[in-house]
């Protein structure tokens, strides 16, 4: 009997599988809930619609989920295309109500620019967060133990290079190619 590690399926193999295993499907919510709810927030500045429209989107992807085609899109793009539907569904519906409420003398009170700004950067910070954990499991070993040395616990140069029993120079070398490439898939999940 194999122990190997735990296979990741692609957020493609995901869609497809949820056709016959709901499981898959919850695996692949799980997997981008938090992006979308962001998405959605930095949006919309009001949490409760966020979740609306993040819980419409996710119920309009099941709902099709037999309609995908992998055309070498990836999942998430899949997902977001429907996100964006909804967010252009929401704000037709919502320029009518407002029409409305302006002809009945019902004014909406609107946030000011200082929470408006301070929402918006608790849901970057999140989302710059979560982004960051998922490229740190594709970086190296090497390269992820010398940017956790460096970033998270603050270390100089040279009590890497002890820790990690390498030269200063390779352990420079190791923190600025992790930096660079976790940068790099930081940018392509964005």
């Amino acid at each position: 009997m194999s122990t190997g590690a735990a296979v990741v399926r692609s957020d493609e193999e995901l869609i497809v599988a949820s056709r016959e295993d709901p499981a898959a499907f919850r695996e692949l919510y799980d997997r981008w809930a938090e992006r979308i709810l962001a998405y959605f927030v930095r949006r919309v500045l009001d949490v409760e619609v966020a979740a609306d429209l993040m819980a419409e989107t996710f119920a309009s992807a099941y709902e099709s989920r037999h309609n995908f085609r992998e055309l070498g899109r990836p999942g998430g793009a899949w997902l977001y295309g429907i996100a964006r539907r909804k967010l252009s569904h929401f704000y037709r519906r919502r320029k009518v109500e407002m029409r409305a409420a302006h002809r009945l003398g019902m004014e909406r009170a609107e946030i000011d620019e200082a929470s408006a700004a301070q929402i918006a950067a608790l849901v970057d910070r999140d989302e710059r967060r979560v982004s960051a954990q998922a490229a740190m499991e594709h970086l190296s070993t090497a390269e992820r133990e010398a940017v956790e040395l460096r970033v998270i616990e603050e270390l100089d140069y040279e009590e890497i290079s002890s820790r990690l029993q390498i030269s200063t120079v390779a352990a420079r070398t190791r923190v600025h190619r992790g930096l660079a490439r976790l940068g790099r898939l930081m940018e392509a999940q964005a």
